[in-house]
């Protein structure tokens, strides 16, 4: 929003620049220029966080808005620092209530508190997030069948093969999570690719990994 306001500005300051200058433009086209540099804008921050496949670009993005909580703790989660995670989530408020909740899960979930993982994931309300959230309590409490249900009713397909792969990595077939897991990876886009990348680059390199992500 305050990008969009200083682009806002700045077209006025053209305008009123062109104005001093004796260059006459008309109402509907001065309107035109502002409304076109306000859907330049909104599309790039789009594209950035829910299209694009180049993760060094949403991760370029990510760090030019650190001091946002939200993309901080971003960050944070991809990066497994889980200190940061939960600082970052305390600040975190109004429309991004159900992503603090959600961080919130994964971070219990690294801790092995999964019983305050359950409680949280029951809080959200999104279905689809809250769906996603349960399934992946309910795997690593070894509940198959609340996990099958749960995950039957995530929509989203990226979340379904994240799904997919974790139980075949708990399951032990490391060939088959691969599998699910890079699918998941190729099928993601802007910062859901972004996050999936780093977590498994993440766990590659754990001794004590326990998760495919």
């Amino acid at each position: 929003m305050r990008t969009i306001i200083i682009w806002c500005i700045v077209g006025a300051a053209i305008g009123w620049m062109l104005g001093m200058a004796g260059v006459q433009i008309p109402d509907w086209a001065a309107v035109g220029i502002v409304i076109a540099l306000v859907v330049v804008i909104v599309g790039y921050h789009a594209y950035v966080l829910f299209w694009t496949k180049n993760i060094q670009l949403v991760e370029a993005y990510l760090k030019k808005r650190k001091k946002q909580p939200y993309y901080a703790l971003m960050l944070a989660l991809a990066n497994g620092d889980l200190e940061k995670a939960e600082r970052y989530t305390e600040q975190l408020t109004g429309k991004y209530e159900e992503a603090r909740k959600s961080a919130l899960v994964n971070i219990q979930i690294e801790k092995n508190q999964l019983e305050e993982a359950a409680d949280i994931a029951n809080e959200i309300k999104n279905d689809t997030v809250r769906y996603y959230n349960q399934a992946l309590v309910a795997l690593m409490q070894g509940k198959e069948e609340q996990f099958a249900q749960a995950k039957n009713n995530v929509a989203n397909r990226v979340l379904r093969y994240v799904l997919e792969a974790e139980k075949a990595f708990r399951q032990g077939d490391k060939k088959e999570a691969e599998q699910l897991g890079h699918l998941a990876i190729s099928s993601a886009r802007g910062l859901q690719k972004y996050v999936l990348v780093r977590s498994l680059e993440r766990q590659q390199k754990n001794p004590n990994r326990h998760s495919f992500f």
